[in-house]
């Protein structure tokens, strides 16, 4: 039977303290981590002071003391449990020291774990501390002190916790940081690349269930000084909670550790459990919060889940809101699932024929247009779009822009009254949450996990009709401002939103995710690589992309580091890649070329539309000219021009096909809100009618189609032209108050002037 102790001091309730005296001498001890203990807790220990029988399946450690001793130790895994050996060189020690190991072992429960069978005969249990302490034998051939625990093979994952302890001086020695050393049993530490959840190796089983894998988990977050990985089944069952050690857990700002034997890896879900003791809480205005569990940013597929009583138990502290109802965390199913792509590939269509229609999900599947062809089971979800696939083949187009579907939160929009006195909630605003995960909002069913296989048959079946699929990426607004939709911390601004987040952390964060940072950085092109791989996306178009072009302080950049990446990088080469920023004035210079574009990143041209609204539905003076530039190409954005002092990701020219004559940003509201028809519909459709108008004559012939919650933007190709004559008919001869419902064209791609 396990010997429980009581709880040390409320200090250290949830980190095991082998001696209460000893840490609290310690306990104002700088937190950081010195570069030499990180170095030899990842070094082995030489053979010369280790059994010569450990095979090469034995994990081994070294560790350095606040003495600059040497303690050796290793982990020799058997079918029965794990023989952990812990050696001390004596020449190391003073003469007359006789070693002891006071030890325990725990995951993250404020008391030691003893199972009476990893008990050795000569050992006792310190009533001070609760934890155990053992005799060390001296070898005098080998000159060595050393002790062999046995643990149960039912006991992993586990950590050992020790110190050395002199008895005849009554004194503790530990790491240099004043904190005990810890040895991973049933796991190890780990690598820190790559981030997110890696599958490293199967077994064999009859059953798939019961496979047993060994996974390597990993995150970045540079300020916690605390971590733990918490996994369970999607059915809230099975909890499990490890606390990652700071020394063999942990290099430079990424935490990591490795299981093995972990079985139906596909209904397992996990989270990361953060926080800073140094620190005030998250409610308190700091920067973490004990009591939640975040979701991993690079987890690719993400559950709600309701949490187990035991997920509350393993918390230092309870949530403010008391219990937090559904939370999301990872699920690992991509790691064992595949999805049959049947023999279906890209479409590789080019920038001169390709015919984008932009929609959004829930929209396009759900509404008066869509009930004759989308079943009620299919409203609101991806495959309500398949359904409605031979409207959009109908519109000409070769290409769908899909809105978000990144795993996103949603909250209503705060608008202005009408007084100004007070606001008033609007429609619901989704940002996202996980950059790699698909929202499971429009799953067809009952399980949220089927989001991933959905979308993909999504994107296959659009691939086998001839349709390109693009997406809307947004690495700007997040969903955690605020702490979170709810109020509450979700993902990154609990994980570290100080490297995260522009202006960091805390309740106070503003949600706005900071690419300028090299970890976001990297997250940016990893996600973009994913889709691109793994869902076979065809291209993306960046919704505020001016953030991406400002460094870690918010200043603007001629050259930013991410978008060099973006133009350079190899698995994104075939993709298509088009930026479209909400303000110009956050551009470089001033927005006077652009976005930086090196010469492959297609404009989604604001000049335009802003052109065009000013003079025929503003009735300003004075923009003949500027109307003219706009009408014949935007020359100015498009041209060469190496004699302004330019760098190359600016000067350089593009095909009249990179830049996308627009209205409005993607996925806004219809041509005739645009154009003010609740003020006077009558001017509202004389003025769409000739904004309409003023597209076709600056593509030269345009195919415009009305397709439900559809936009249409595309360049122009011959093979189109007796469809777009069609398409604009139909328009033309049709009331435009009828489709105040629909989202009209408002974009078309740039072709050469006439």
């Amino acid at each position: 039977m396990m010997q429980p102790a009581r709880p040390p001091d409320a200090l250290h309730r949830h980190q095991p303290a082998l001696q209460q005296k000893y840490f609290r001498a310690l306990q104002h001890a700088p937190r950081s981590r010195p570069r030499t203990a990180q170095i030899y807790a990842a070094a082995a220990a030489p053979a010369a002071v280790l059994p010569t029988w450990l095979t090469p399946s034995a994990k081994k450690y070294r560790f350095m003391t606040s003495n600059k001793r040497m303690v050796y130790t290793a982990v020799q895994p058997s079918d029965s449990g794990y023989t952990v050996v812990i050696t001390l060189p004596a020449e190391s020690l003073p003469e007359g020291r006789s070693p002891k190991l006071h030890w325990g072992l725990y995951r993250t429960s404020p008391t030691w774990i003893h199972p009476p069978e990893a008990i050795p005969n000569d050992s006792w249990r310190d009533d001070a501390t609760g934890a155990m302490r053992s005799h060390m034998h001296y070898d005098q051939q080998k000159d060595l002190w050393h002790l062999e625990l046995k643990v149960p093979r039912h006991m992993a994952p586990v950590l050992l916790g020790f110190v050395l302890w002199y008895p005849e001086s009554n004194q503790f020695e530990g790491s240099p940081a004043g904190r005990h050393f810890a040895v991973p049993i049933g796991m190890s530490p780990g690598t820190p690349s790559p981030l997110g959840p890696t599958l490293v190796a199967t077994g064999n089983a009859a059953q798939p269930q019961e496979v047993p894998c060994t996974l390597n988990f990993a995150v970045f977050s540079r300020h916690a000084t605390e971590m733990s990985l918490c996994l369970m089944r999607a059915d809230g069952s099975g909890y499990l909670e490890v606390m990652l050690d700071p020394y063999t857990n942990r290099t430079g700002d990424v935490w990591h550790i490795q299981l093995s034997g972990l079985k139906d890896v596909a209904n397992l879900v996990y989270g990361w459990r953060p926080n800073n003791s140094s620190q005030p809480t998250w409610a308190e205005g700091g920067r973490f919060h004990p009591a939640y569990i975040m979701l991993d940013p690079y987890c690719p597929r993400a559950l709600p889940i309701q949490l187990p009583q035991a997920a509350y138990d393993a918390a230092p502290l309870l949530p403010p809101e008391g219990c937090v109802g559904t939370c999301l965390l990872g699920s690992l199913a991509h790691l064992v699932d595949t999805f049959d792509w049947q023999g279906v590939t890209r479409p590789n269509r080019t920038l001169e024929e390709t015919v984008i229609v932009e929609l959004d999900v829930a929209g396009f599947t759900t509404g008066h247009d869509a009930e004759a062809s989308v079943p009620a089971e299919h409203r609101n979800t991806y495959l309500g779009v398949i359904d409605r696939l031979k409207d959009i083949q109908q519109t000409g187009a070769t290409a769908v822009l899909l809105g978000n579907v990144f795993l996103s939160s949603t909250k209503p929009a705060v608008l202005p009254n009408g007084n100004g006195s007070s606001a008033v909630e609007g429609p619901e605003v989704r940002r996202p949450l996980s950059f790699f995960a698909p929202d499971t909002r429009f799953v067809a069913g009952n399980n949220p996990g089927d989001a991933a296989d959905q979308l993909k048959a999504l994107i296959r079946e659009f691939h086998r009709a001839g349709l390109e699929v693009l997406l809307e990426a947004e690495f700007c607004l997040t969903s955690e401002s605020g702490g979170g939709i709810g109020g509450r911390l979700q993902s990154y601004a609990g994980l570290d939103g100080d490297m995260y987040l522009r202006g960091g952390g805390g309740p106070e964060a503003t949600g706005v995710l900071n690419t300028g940072q090299p970890v976001v950085r990297q997250l940016v092109m990893d996600a973009l690589r994913w889709w691109a791989t793994e869902y076979q996306v065809d291209g993306f178009c960046f919704v505020n992309a001016e953030n991406l072009t400002q460094d870690q302080h918010g200043g603007v950049l001629d050259s930013p580091p991410v978008v060099e990446e973006l133009a350079s990088d190899p698995v994104l080469a075939n993709c298509k890649l088009i930026a479209a920023s909400a303000n110009d004035t956050l551009l470089p210079r001033l927005g006077e070329r652009g976005f930086p574009h090196y010469g492959v990143i297609i404009e989604w041209n604001n000049r335009f539309g802003s052109s065009m609204l000013a003079l025929l539905r503003d009735n300003m003076g004075g923009i003949l000219s500027n109307f003219a530039t706009r009408m014949t190409g935007s020359q100015d954005l498009l041209a060469a021009r190496w004699d302004g002092g330019l760098p190359g990701g600016l000067a350089a020219g593009r095909r009249p096909a990179f830049g996308v004559n627009a209205l409005e940003p993607p996925l806004a509201g219809s041509l005739l809100q645009l154009v003010g028809a609740a003020e006077d519909i009558e001017r509202a459709e004389v003025v769409a009618r000739s904004l309409l108008l003023a597209m076709l004559v600056a593509q030269v012939s345009l195919e415009v189609a009305v397709s439900c919650a559809a936009r249409l933007t595309h360049p122009v190709a011959p093979e189109h032209v007796v469809l777009v004559n069609l398409y604009t008919y139909r328009l033309y001869s049709m009331p435009l108050w009828s489709l105040s419902a629909t989202r009209l064209a408002v974009g078309a791609f740039s072709t050469p002037a006439a």
